[in-house]
């Protein structure tokens, strides 16, 4: 910046500063400011950018660790229907399973299996019932069972026999009683719903 001095009328100097220099100097002190100012904006709003995918990814991350949980109780509670509800099984496997159950030994190709199927489902909706299983005689593992003559209470399940629609209960491993008539599976049937 160019500075003149000049002598006043008492005899001292005066410093003269060029007007159109300090005007420079104002608007490039303005200007500075204003780009620092811009600057600090640009980081301000940045920083907010930055803030809400950070929001949002925690939300989003909540919400799914939140699904996935509700998943897993709704699997957790299906597998508990599950077995409420009945099941086949093969009869080779009749007396590996332990506590008391009933085995509905049946022929699908029967009048009354549709019937059977509705009494088992009676049984398996109430909580308060035992267990009961399934196994079709028609099924190529279970028809080796199937025989002219019962043989009931075995102790090698390759010996069991059936001479068709039987209800078994199975206590321990071990066969409790066994229902061979329609009578008495039916009324069986109920009285355990």
């Amino acid at each position: 910046m160019a500075k003149k001095s000049k002598t006043n009328k008492k005899g001292n100097k005066e410093v003269l500063i060029n007007k159109k220099e300090t005007k420079k100097d104002v608007k490039n002190g303005v200007e500075e400011k204003n780009e620092f100012m811009r600057l600090v904006k640009i980081i301000l709003i940045v920083t907010a950018i930055f803030a809400v995918f950070y929001v949002v990814t925690i939300i989003v991350t909540n919400r799914a660790e939140a699904a996935k949980a509700k998943e897993e109780v709704a699997n957790e509670e299906e597998k508990e229907d599950v077995d409420i509800q009945y099941r086949d099984i093969m009869i080779g496997t009749l007396l590996s399973k332990s506590g008391t159950y009933y085995v509905l030994i049946y022929d699908a190709d029967e009048v009354r299996s549709d019937e059977y199927d509705a009494l088992v489902l009676a049984v398996s909706s109430n909580e308060d019932s035992p267990k009961i299983y399934k196994a079709n005689l028609t099924d190529s593992f279970n028809k080796k069972y199937l025989s002219k003559e019962e043989n009931y209470y075995v102790d090698d399940i390759s010996k069991f026999k059936v001479k068709g629609t039987t209800l078994v209960k199975v206590v321990d491993g071990k066969v409790d009683a066994a229902f061979d008539n329609y009578e008495a599976i039916k009324n069986k049937l109920k009285e355990l719903s």
